[in-house]
This record gives C-alpha cells, sequence and structure tokens, in this order.
C-alpha cells in the first residue's frame, strides 16, 4: 500500500497550508483521496459533510500511519500489531501540525537523528518530548516526585527504553538502555503556569487525545507564551513582575512580621531595590554575576534599612529585612526536600535541603553585612533595639483590614508563583483559610495548653506506631 501526501506541512505553532489533500492506494482496488480545506477534523466515513471528501474509497482507518480497508487489510493490521506494539495507540488521525526537528539543540538532534534511523520518527519524538517534559517540569517547581510521576507514565503508555536521573540542578537523561546519554542543569525557578501546562499536554499524549507531533507543538507555543493570558504575561517577566516585588514586601511586614505603616513603606523601598538587583543580574551572561544576586539583595536590604533606621525614622527593622527577603527565602524548597526524604529520595532530598540552608544563610549574611557598614559596627544593638521599642505584634489584631492585607499578600506570592489568573481564587480560598486557622489558634489558644496538646498528640501517635 502507498500512501503519498501533498500540502501537509504544518510548521511549528501551526504555520504550513491550511489545506491538505492525501491520496492512498492498497494494490487491491481500496483507492481514496481526502481533502481537508479547512485543516481541521477528519470525515473518516466517507460522507461529505464540509470537510472533506473521499472518492471511490469504503470507510477505512489508520494503523500506525497506514490507510487500510477493512475487508482487505484486517488480516494484515492483526499481524502488524502482533509483530509491533503500536506507540499511539488511541491517535487516529494526521494532523496537519508537524514539529519542527530542525529547532532542537545540537545534542538533542544528533540523538534523535539516530534514534529516528533505529526506531522511527515517532519514538524518536517521544525521547524529545520526554526530555523537554522533565526540563520544564523540573523548572517549574523543582519537585522530583511530580516529574518523575509523568515520565513514568509516558515511558508505560509507549514502551520508551528511556532512564533519568533528576538531581537538585541537574538532569540526566538515558535512551536505548544507557546507549545515548545527555545533561541537563536547570535552575531554580517558580513557575505555576508551566507545570500546569506541561503536566496537561503530557497526560493528553497518554490517554490519545494528541499525537506526539501536536504535543511537540503546544510545548513550543507554551514556551513562547501563545497559551498565557495578556495579564499573565504582565507579571511573567520584568519590567511588569517589578510591581510585585514592593507589594509583597510590603505586606508581609505588616501581616506576618510585626511592622505598622512606616515599616510597610520601608519595606516597599527594599522591595523595589532587591527587584531591580534580581534583573538586573540574572539577565547577565556572565554567571559569576548570577551568583551574587542573594549576597546583593540582601547587602542592599541591610543598607536601605540600616540606613533608613539611622538617619530618617525608627523602624522595626526585623518586619523590613524579613518581609523583603520573604520573596528570595526558599521555603518551598525547605518542604520538597522534606518530602523527597520521606518518600525515599534522600540524595535529591538532603542535597537540596543542604543547599537551600546555604543559600538562606547567604541571603542573611548579606543583609548583617549591610546593617553592620551603615551602623559602623552596632549591628546587633539596633537590630534588639528596633525589636524591643518598635514593632507590634499586635498591631494587626482585630483590625478591619487584617484580612484584605493578607489577601493582597497572598495575590503577590501567587504572582511570584506564576499562578494563571483564572486560578487565582482557588489559591486564594486555601491561603486564607489556612491564615485565618493558624491566627485563631495563635491568640485564642493559650501558649501552655497548646504546648501541652501537641505533646499530648505525638505521644499517643508514638503509642499507636
Amino acid at each position: 500500500m502507498e500512501m503519498h501526501e501533498a500540502d501537509l506541512d504544518g510548521g511549528v505553532g501551526g504555520g504550513g497550508s491550511d489545506r491538505g489533500e492525501t491520496e492512498f492506494s492498497n494494490g487491491n482496488g481500496f483507492n481514496g483521496r481526502y481533502r481537508d480545506d479547512r485543516g481541521g477534523a477528519r470525515n473518516r466515513n466517507g460522507n461529505d459533510n464540509g470537510n472533506g471528501e473521499f472518492h471511490q474509497g469504503p470507510e477505512f482507518h489508520f494503523v500506525r500511519g497506514r490507510a487500510l480497508s477493512p475487508e482487505s487489510s484486517a488480516a494484515g493490521a492483526d499481524s502488524e500489531r502482533r509483530r509491533r506494539p503500536r506507540l499511539r495507540p488511541r491517535v487516529a488521525s494526521i494532523s496537519p501540525r508537524r514539529f519542527d526537528v530542525r529547532t532542537l539543540p545540537p545534542d538533542m538532534k544528533r540523538v534523535y537523528d539516530k534514534l529516528e534511523r533505529e526506531s522511527g520518527e515517532e519514538y524518536a519524538l517521544l525521547f524529545v518530548f520526554q526530555m523537554r517534559t522533565a526540563v520544564e517540569l523540573h523548572r517549574a517547581w523543582h519537585m522530583t516526585l511530580l516529574t518523575v510521576n509523568i515520565l513514568q507514565k509516558v515511558k508505560d503508555a509507549f514502551g520508551l527504553r528511556m532512564s533519568w536521573n533528576l538531581g537538585v540542578v541537574k538532569l540526566i537523561f538515558r535512551v536505548e538502555d544507557g546507549g545515548y546519554e545527555l545533561h541537563r542543569k536547570v535552575p531554580y525557578d517558580y513557575d505555576s503556569e508551566y507545570q500546569d501546562l506541561y503536566y496537561r499536554i503530557a497526560l493528553a499524549l497518554v490517554e490519545g487525545h494528541i499525537s506526539v507531533h501536536e504535543a511537540l507543538v503546544y510545548q513550543t507555543e507554551a514556551k513562547r507564551g501563545m497559551h498565557t493570558a495578556t495579564s499573565g504575561k504582565f507579571l511573567r517577566s520584568p519590567p511588569g513582575r517589578l510591581i510585585l516585588y514592593p507589594a509583597q514586601a510590603a505586606t508581609c511586614a505588616i501581616i506576618f512580621f510585626h511592622g505598622k505603616w512606616i515599616d510597610m513603606a520601608v519595606a516597599a523601598i527594599c522591595g523595589l531595590a532587591a527587584g531591580l538587583l534580581d534583573w538586573a543580574l540574572a539577565r547577565s551572561d556572565n554567571r559569576s554575576y548570577k551568583m551574587l544576586i542573594d549576597l546583593s539583595v540582601g547587602f542592599s536590604t541591610g543598607l536601605i534599612g540600616g540606613a533608613w533606621y539611622d538617619y530618617a525614622t525608627r523602624c522595626c527593622l526585623p518586619a523590613v529585612f524579613l518581609g523583603t527577603l520573604y520573596w528570595f527565602f526558599y521555603g518551598t524548597a525547605f518542604v520538597i526536600g522534606l518530602l523527597e526524604i520521606i518518600a525515599g529520595e534522600l540524595e535529591t532530598g538532603v542535597t537540596r535541603f543542604v543547599a537551600v540552608s546555604i543559600k538562606t544563610f547567604v541571603l542573611s549574611l548579606g543583609a548583617a553585612l549591610g546593617l553592620m557598614l551603615v551602623s559602623w559596627g552596632g549591628a546587633a544593638d539596633i537590630w534588639s533595639t528596633s525589636q524591643r521599642l518598635y514593632c507590634d505584634a499586635s498591631f494587626v489584631r482585630e483590625k478591619w483590614w487584617r484580612i484584605p492585607m493578607y489577601l493582597a499578600c497572598s495575590v503577590a506570592v501567587l504572582g511570584q508563583y506564576r499562578l494563571p489568573l483564572d486560578k487565582y481564587w482557588m489559591g486564594l480560598i486555601v491561603q486564607f483559610v489556612a491564615y485565618e486557622v493558624q491566627y485563631q489558634v495563635f491568640w485564642n489558644i493559650d501558649e501552655r495548653e497548646y504546648l501541652a496538646s501537641w505533646i499530648v498528640l505525638v505521644l499517643v501517635l508514638e503509642r499507636g506506631s
């Protein structure tokens, strides 16, 4: 059987012709021509319904990219299935959208070419898809358990001979039982939108809703921001993203760290300075500059906060410092590290935990150096005096604006995580419930009774285990 395609070449992002035409012949009197004038869904029963038409052919189906007549090819199709497993068991249409492999990095392209010669185009593309999915999911949350879960689903669904080792920042991919190996370094970032998009694309591929070409095209489009709302693009990267730094610093200072209105203003100034430094150093091609981000951000916060305290107005320095550096603290990474240790991923979990502990120390060291410089060595006295005299833990208690202020803080945090705007309402509900429970427990339960209840709970659990 021969299959000839004309004008069916879509590019990355849906480029190429909108009109596809395919001719089929199996040598047994089954000839057909299919024309799609819209580049849309196929009519596979030979009836002209406006999408296309068939000539001289009965109903047919596809097996591994070949058009087969049910009457003449059922036995051949069964033999084909037994002899070689299908990679896409539920995708039965030819999509005009094809992924352009020329856009691949050189090392990945070399492995793709070898796999294509040995196992076919689809198998080679599935390897590319696996690797791109792992990199972007790992970049989005650095969540090893989540990434391994979806990679294993794709591997099992298509029978890929592939393994991987997902470290904290270094990823290793092996294919064909270790015949080829590729390495990637993935920077730390928060990206809920990418996490959601790439996970859903992978699930759609596993469930047979899209082909591997379409999956790769969707990944490329997501990377280019073609599936991101305009508001999301504004908050995704600077300069629009710069508004989140002072907003988060100011609201955190007053909600979480016992600050007042003046502390909120100082934290906003420090937050803006930290955001500008982060942007300037992160966009540099010099890797040594990127290594200085944590130290520089901490130093600028200590310098500005200490100068304001000494030369302008007294303020609560702990609220200013902690509110500003809240953006840069690695709280999520700490939690993920603990989860990985509990789940048995000791190498990744311990490495991550130690790494973020050192990074947090560098942030604190920078802030201490900045405060020492501006106070001429009296940083410890200034810190203790500020905390004792100018911080007020009860400032937000029973105030009507406490909840709106917390929700504003939550919006800034969700913006940092790049959560899609249409999902903000879910995030705000979860955050508000958690905050209100914590607030009520903190203020309404006696500290001794609270500690005693936790001791009893631990003893009960220990007894039960």
